[in-house]
């Protein structure tokens, strides 16, 4: 017994903020992980609740948890969107670990000051952004911007509250949604701030609440790449292809691993958001970052910053590499040096697909079964599966959706190509079917 605690408290205590079953396993699944103590702390459901909720409650959650173990914490990581990104850095700032500060991660995360410091490291290569108040009466007979533009929440999650405004009606409509909403992430994120150091800040007080129109920026290649910062040097050690349908091509519709990217495109990416995240003073943490690609021109053009890795790429890397790509940002809290992914998994492509409902509203009238997707999965043994919809739930009780779309069901597969797994994808929506009726708003 004595051996078996000893053993257990040499292991590095690991905290993952706002997980569920399907990442811990996969985390406990990377080789290293023999070596971690591995512990949620709350739950994802706790952190993208269906409904509002109070940012100053949840830190103090998280902290009531993390004080209960039987030590301080060694490393303390997350992979979802504010508020989880915010509430790890507050924690690594509590426990004085190795994270981004606090003040940083807000530089990065509001969308209209992290313009500002890009506009300030890459000049020519920054689209015009303009604050706006969108309770202001006025915004929508003085436009900010010529049309088209894209108006969205200075903080949002999932693409929520984004809308492609073409024309007066459109930023009426798009305005109204804002207006009802925006209070969801704009009270918690403006929680946040109040934990920062001012004097760390822009003095705009231009605050959650806000919302930004921005010059459209769309190319037709859209990629992310994961990376981090450390010590002041920036590595990226990976790669995805984005590709995206429905209305104004806007909703994300697949992910693919490695992305077929030319090296010089792989190093103008590094040196643009080297240049950003030293303006914004991040350091000591992961990124994912956004790029839009023109292949005929070469034109690169940032979208935003995350800081954190993405929980949809977490799979991939485990087909690809062998296991997820949380391996690279835990060795990185720890204080150790990442190694590089290895390509030792079992296929050398992997993809995710999100399949999704573009009707306005409506009720889901037939799920996949689980036989049937056990059935697939015995053919295909990369295949993953996360059903996001249940028989009988309203589309629009679905939260943190993006504007144009409502997603039902996640799809995971590895091959050896992009086209042996388009047509492994196909013969998964043969066999897992849904059934949406349709319905107006008013029903």
């Amino acid at each position: 017994m004595a051996s078996a605690t000893r053993n257990q408290t040499a292991k590095k205590l690991v905290c993952i903020v706002g997980s569920d079953a399907f990442h811990q396993e996969m985390i406990g699944r990377i080789p290293e992980a023999k070596d971690w103590q591995l512990e949620q702390v709350l739950h994802r459901t706790d952190v993208q609740p269906n409904g509002t909720f109070d940012f100053d409650t949840l830190l103090n959650e998280a902290r009531a948890i993390i004080s209960g173990f039987d030590r301080p914490p060694d490393a303390i990581i997350g992979h979802l969107d504010f508020p989880v990104s915010a509430l790890v850095s507050l924690l690594c700032r509590d426990h004085g670990l190795i994270a981004a500060s606090p003040e940083a991660v807000a530089r990065c995360e509001h969308k209209y000051w992290m313009r500002q410091y890009q506009q300030d490291a890459l000049p020519d290569h920054t689209p015009r952004v303009v604050a706006i108040n969108p309770f202001d009466p006025d915004i929508v007979r003085k436009p900010p911007l010529p049309f088209p533009f894209w108006l969205k929440p200075v903080k949002g999650h999932s693409s929520m509250l984004g809308y492609r405004v073409r024309e007066a009606s459109e930023l009426t409509q798009a305005l109204s949604a804002c207006r009802r909403a925006i209070h969801r992430y704009g009270e918690p994120f403006n929680a946040f701030l109040k934990h920062l150091d001012p004097a760390e800040l822009p003095t705009d007080k231009i605050d959650g609440n806000y919302a930004v129109a921005e010059e459209l920026i769309s190319e037709d290649q859209l990629f992310t790449f994961e990376g981090y910062r450390h010590k002041g040097e920036t590595t990226i050690y990976g790669a995805i292809e984005s590709r995206r349908s429905g209305r104004h091509m806007s909703s994300l519709s697949s992910y693919y691993y490695p992305a077929e990217l030319p090296g010089e495109v792989v190093e103008a990416a590094q040196q643009q958001v080297t240049k950003v995240l030293t303006q914004v003073g991040f350091d000591n943490g992961p990124f994912n970052v956004e790029f839009f690609h023109d292949p005929e021109t070469g034109a690169l053009n940032l979208l935003e910053i995350n800081t954190r890795l993405s929980k949809s790429h977490a799979p991939l890397f485990e087909i690809v590499d062998g296991c997820s790509h949380h391996k690279q940002i835990i060795e990185l809290a720890l204080g150790q040096t990442p190694d590089r992914p290895k390509r030792k998994g079992t296929s050398p492509m992997a993809a995710k697909f999100m399949v999704r409902s573009h009707e306005a509203n409506g009720v889901v009238h037939t799920v996949p079964c689980q036989e049937e997707i056990d059935k697939l999965c015995a053919l295909m043994p990369d295949l993953k599966v996360q059903l996001l919809v249940n028989e009988g739930q309203n589309l629009s009780e679905l939260v943190d959706q993006d504007s144009y779309s409502f997603e039902l069901m996640d799809v995971f597969l590895g091959g050896e190509s992009a086209e042996f797994i388009e047509d492994a994808y196909r013969r998964c929506r043969d066999s897992l079917v849904f059934l949406i009726k349709p319905m107006d708003d008013t029903d």
